[in-house]
């Protein structure tokens, strides 16, 4: 190699300088120029920032404001676009697509199909206190949660070692429920029904996921 070349080593790359009689270095190789690096705008930084998200703390996820937004989004409509989020947000899609997996990897968002009771014919709700005598509370709670008509099954501290809640048709489907099918189940000792008449509040939109 010529005198007046020098191989200078930077970053892991091997690059060709060329020295001129003035001293000053001229770069030849695969040195980048400073005008040709990326920088970040401000506008980036901030599309990063909400991208990142509220994250965990004690092993808790906490959401921001970004995510009720999507999730109040979702809440109305569960088939929204990401891209018609994102424009109605003013954020870019990504955000979107990467705060919606966040949610669902947290376990804090589910986007399913609801079905509405009263639509479906259900005219009934019936709260029903289990009480549960020669086998475990979990299993008698597992068999009666097979039953399609048994909305929800919780172990419950107090009188009732389970609370369940049953829907049916007619008053007659809802007989047949409680006596012949929840009562003949092994373990059952007794059941402590009430009838709802009247339902003030009933949120879907919270349940355990």
């Amino acid at each position: 190699m010529p005198k007046s070349l020098t191989l200078r080593r930077r970053c892991g790359l091997w690059t060709v300088i060329s020295r001129s009689h003035d001293a000053s270095w001229q770069r030849l190789g695969l040195i980048r120029e400073k005008s040709a690096l990326r920088t970040e705008s401000k506008g980036e930084r901030r599309t990063r920032g909400k991208a990142q998200g509220a994250g965990r703390e004690d092993g808790l996820y906490r959401t921001d404001e970004v995510d009720e937004q999507i999730i109040a989004a979702l809440r109305k409509n569960g088939r929204v676009a990401n891209r018609d989020l994102a424009r109605d947000m003013g954020v870019n899609e990504a955000t979107v697509r990467t705060r919606l997996r966040r949610l669902e990897d947290a376990n804090m968002l589910r986007v399913v199909a609801m079905r509405d009771l009263a639509a479906m014919g259900f005219e009934y709700l019936a709260p029903v206190g289990v009480q549960v005598k020669g086998r475990s509370v979990a299993d008698v709670g597992a068999d009666i949660a097979k039953i399609e008509r048994v909305i929800t099954v919780n172990v419950a501290i107090g009188t009732h070692d389970l609370e369940v809640q049953v829907v049916a048709e007619s008053l007659d489907e809802m007989q047949h429920l409680l006596t012949s099918v929840i009562a003949k189940i092994e373990g059952v000792e007794r059941l402590f029904p009430s009838l709802a008449l009247r339902v003030f509040k009933y949120n879907p939109e919270w349940a355990p996921l």
